[in-house]
């Protein structure tokens, strides 16, 4: 488990239910160059992309881990997600390489006096005084980051693999009893044929009845 000093090492740009996106949390200075960080990072960040995407990027204090993620239950005025948008200043190589089983909930949590401000806040309000409350209102300063272990990341890749396998399986046993009924349809009709067919000692009795009225006649024709 790692430890984020908000004062120093947390910008978070988010919006409210009415209030637009704007940087919540941040260091003192950069505010201007936070904004342009983040959108170059996740210019096109959209509803279906991943629940959490992670970017590394440089800027001029050092290397910094930006985040991007979706509220996992509250919408906008226009029942759009809520979008989260983070840089995580001065992390370990340890944060980097296991950004992507960082657990949003556990830090949304943590977040939560902050983000009640923007939540609460109409568009009227302005972006300076929606920071100072959020910084007032957050009196936890130091945040846990919480990440998934990996043990739990494979359990569940191979549950999602036994799910499909289990619904493969199931469609091969539809379709081969379908095959199944399908054959025994097609045996129940030729033996129904069969059944009706004219048996072929019938045909042949039919055959001599024919040729021995054909001979008579011509026999009859002649002696006349």
């Amino acid at each position: 488990m790692e430890n984020l000093v908000i004062d120093t090492q947390l910008v978070w740009m988010t919006c409210g239910i009415d209030a637009g996106y704007q940087i919540l949390l941040a260091p003192p200075a950069l505010s201007k160059t936070w904004v342009d960080l983040l959108e170059g990072a996740f210019a096109n960040f959209e509803v279906g992309d991943a629940s959490l995407k992670t970017v590394e990027i440089n800027y001029e204090g050092g290397k910094a881990l930006a985040l991007a993620f979706f509220d996992p239950t509250l919408c906008d005025a226009s029942s759009r997600p809520i979008k989260h948008f983070m840089l995580l200043l001065g992390m370990n190589d340890t944060v980097f390489k296991k950004a992507n089983l960082l657990l949003v909930a556990p830090l949304l949590q943590q977040l939560k006096p902050a983000f009640e401000v923007i939540c609460q806040a109409s568009r009227y309000t302005s972006e300076q005084e929606i920071m100072r409350l959020a910084q007032n209102q957050q009196s936890e300063r130091n945040i846990r980051l919480e990440f998934q272990s990996k043990m739990a990341s494979l359990k569940l890749g191979s549950k999602t693999k036994a799910a499909n396998t289990k619904v493969t399986n199931t469609n091969a046993k539809i379709n081969t009893k379908e095959l199944l009924q399908e054959l025994s349809s097609n045996q129940s009709l030729s033996d129904d044929d069969e059944a009706l067919a004219m048996p072929l000692w019938l045909k042949w009795a039919f055959t001599l009845v024919i040729l021995v009225a054909i001979l008579a006649g011509i026999w009859v024709g002649l002696s006349t």
